[in-house]
Formats: structure tokens, sequence, C-alpha cells
């Protein structure tokens, strides 16, 4: 298989990865949103791939629970995901620096009434820019 058709298909994943777990974002937008966080963007780290497992034991996951989720869920054919919120300088810092177009990617600002999504699977990065859901009662007026 030729690099760029791996790509292709790392990249298909990755767009997968957002798609079935668009409720889990949203939610991890709205409570974002709701702790006081202006412009969160949403992190959806894929636990197989060893550099969003490192980035989620930055944020406090303990190694050993990675190993765990990543033995059970392989045993029940499923993903092991992690998604948090961020501000968006913290992604800027911590996943810009890893491919050579995500600084601009992170830094250039959602479009009005979405919100930028990361998935990091794959050995790489996928952005995204998700509508922003309807007012909720967690959302801060």
């Amino acid at each position: 298989m030729s690099d760029g058709s791996q790509e292709s298909l790392a990249a298909e994943y990755r767009r997968q990865l957002l798609t079935l777990n668009r409720e889990r974002i949203e939610f991890a937008y709205e409570k974002a949103r709701a702790n006081g966080l202006d412009d969160p963007i949403i992190l959806v780290l894929d636990l197989q791939d060893d550099r969003a497992a490192r980035l989620a034991q930055l944020t406090g996951l303990p190694w050993e629970q990675i190993e765990r989720w990543r033995e059970e869920c392989d045993r029940c054919d499923v993903v092991p995901t992690q998604i948090l919120a961020a501000p968006r300088w913290a992604v800027l810092c911590v996943v810009g620096p890893t491919t050579p177009s995500s600084p601009k990617g992170i830094a250039k600002p959602s479009p009005a009434g979405t919100f930028r999504v990361v998935a990091i699977a794959s050995n790489g990065n996928s952005f995204a820019d998700f509508p922003a859901p309807p007012k909720s009662s967690l959302a801060p007026e």
C-alpha cells in the first residue's frame, strides 16, 4: 500500500472517530463552556495511538489505566477513546508542533456558530469545525 493511500485511510479513520463520538464531543464542549472556557477545542484521543495516549497521560490519566483500557477494548473490538476540552493556546502548544499544518489549523478561529475538534489517531491529526450545540442548561448566559 502506498504512503498516500495509507494516509488517506488514516484520515478517514480519524473522520469516523469524530462522527462516532459526536454526542460525547458536544457534551464535552457544553461542559467546558459551562465551566467558563470561552473557546474550547475538543480533543478526541484514540488511546491506541501512542502520541494520543501520551497526551492523555499528560492530562492526568495514569499509564496503567491506559494500558488496561487498551487491552479491554481490544478484547471487545472497540476503540479506547478519551475526549477532553482544552483552551486553544494549550492545544497549540501540545498538538501544534507535531505536524506542519497543525499550528495553522488550531490558531485559525472557528467560523461563527462552530467549535473546533481535533482527532489524534493513526499517527496524525484531523481537524473539524462542529456546529455549536443549541443553548442548554449547562451553557452560561
